[in-house]
């Protein structure tokens, strides 16, 4: 999804009305009480991104509707909408503003929310928050009321985020298989609602949009259920997980773990010698995403955030490896028709030695966490990647891009170079199908075949 700079947006506030032009979808006018927060840049932010989903259709609820504009916004775009607030005032606001556009018979507010016996409507597919992100102040200055400051500052301990995880702890888990939330963040400084809070429960996360606000950094980010009702397949042992994954044939979030690999291989069909207690797991991915990324930038982008989970290094093209060069584990991509790509991941747990053969494990990075727990951080990254959703695209390639190198460029700070064409060349980037780019005598080159290369370490 398209992120960009939102200096252009247009606000007017005179008698208590509110007029925002969102790019795309026109200009709105609402009524703002005093004690209501008013729609601002996040408002525009939230709504502009809300009308690049990939579906306008289905039932969507906001927390904290305020004034109402962003339930204007999901209606007119072709949601079945309702909405709450803890805000009496908010309430009266957004349907006074919902009546104006013809509205009111199409979307309910109701004065409650999260904490104060708000209830999701059943059947839900999109819930929305434009989450209080700003830090609490020490005392309430004059002139702004509890429930104003409220309506603005985010809480202690996990923030409203964190109170909104525990609220949908409570629901059963078909209930949460097609539901999308969408929240907005304040990313950088990190505020109390955090990303990472979503994922270690369960939450796979794609970043949607963001705005730069002076030193402030606010975020659209996407959540869903890491597999949306598709569980694993778990084995014992097998084989190969590349082979059991391409025995399945359903679709959706198909992925393959096992407690032993027998007959694992590496690249171009050498022999991956895992160790006990380690990860060996495959994911499918459906064909049509070589449409959007290239088969390198795939591969690129998945052993950045394999490397970032497991807090090593990743070596391009798809190495693993520790800050002493030594190989954890690898990523590896395969694919016998056009209607899966396989992802194959590999990662060392202890050291070992065999023969010349020489590699590290998590042990030193992560501890004694157990494979099963490594493997759901690394499933719901990259399902954060690149599982379909009826709602969200696939990420840009210039985020892609620039995960991929940020992982790279870890490693080559120590002053890595490589050996290319009888030449040393010092590598510079990536390009967008997940090439390495280095300089040489004759300027930058773009190496996509790895045999051709040898890494010079200082």
């Amino acid at each position: 999804m398209q992120r960009k700079n939102l200096d252009g947006v247009f606000f007017v506030r005179c008698m208590h009305k509110v007029c925002l032009d969102i790019e795309g979808l026109g200009n709105w006018e609402v009524i703002v009480p005093h004690s209501v927060y008013p729609p601002r840049e996040d408002t525009e932010l939230l709504c502009s991104t809300i009308a690049q989903l990939k579906e306008k259709t289905g039932k969507a609820f906001e927390i904290g509707c305020g004034s109402g504009m962003v339930s204007i916004v999901l209606s007119n775009l072709g949601w079945e909408v309702s909405a709450c607030d803890v805000n009496p005032v908010a309430v009266a606001a957004a349907r006074g503003n919902l009546e104006s556009y013809g509205l009111s018979e199409k979307v309910e507010v109701f004065e409650s929310g999260i904490g104060e016996g708000a209830i999701i409507p059943e059947c839900t597919d999109l819930l929305v928050w434009n989450l209080p992100y700003l830090d609490r102040m020490g005392e309430i200055p004059e002139g702004i009321s509890e429930i104003e400051e409220a309506s603005m500052s985010d809480i202690p301990n996990g923030g409203w985020g964190g109170e909104l995880l525990r609220h949908l702890s409570d629901f059963e888990p078909q209930n949460l298989e097609k539901l999308v939330v969408i929240l907005v963040l304040r990313t950088d400084p990190e505020g109390e609602s955090k990303v990472s809070d979503w994922n270690s429960r369960g939450w796979s996360s794609r970043s949607l949009n963001f705005l730069r606000m002076g030193d402030e950094k606010i975020e659209v980010f996407g959540f869903w259920k890491t597999g949306s009702g598709v569980k694993e397949v778990v084995l014992d042992s097998c084989n190969s997980t590349m082979e059991e994954a391409a025995k399945i044939s359903d679709g959706g979030w198909q992925r393959v773990f096992a407690y032993e690999q027998t007959n694992g291989r590496g690249r171009r069909g050498s022999e991956w010698m895992g160790q006990p207690e380690s990860v060996f797991a495959t994911w499918n991915l459906e064909g049509e995403i070589i449409e959007q990324v290239s088969p390198g930038l795939l591969q690129t982008s998945i052993g950045a955030v394999v490397s970032r989970i497991i807090g090593a290094r990743m070596k391009w093209p798809n190495d693993i490896v520790d800050d002493d060069w030594k190989k954890m584990g690898g990523i590896l991509l395969e694919s016998s028709d056009s209607e899966k790509i396989r992802v194959g991941v590999g990662i060392n747990k202890f050291d070992f030695k065999k023969d010349e053969v020489e590699g590290s494990g998590w042990i030193n990075t992560l501890g004694n966490k157990v494979a099963e727990e490594v493997f759901s951080e690394i499933d719901c990254a990259i399902s954060s990647l690149y599982e379909e959703s009826r709602l969200l695209g696939v990420p840009s390639e210039e985020y892609l891009l620039g995960i991929s190198w940020s992982a790279l460029s870890s490693l080559l700070s120590r002053g890595v170079e490589v050996s290319f064409g009888g030449e040393i060349m010092r590598p510079i980037g990536i390009n967008n199908v997940g090439e390495l780019e280095a300089i040489g005598s004759e300027g930058v080159v773009s190496i996509g075949d790895l045999d051709g290369v040898q890494w010079l370490i200082d």
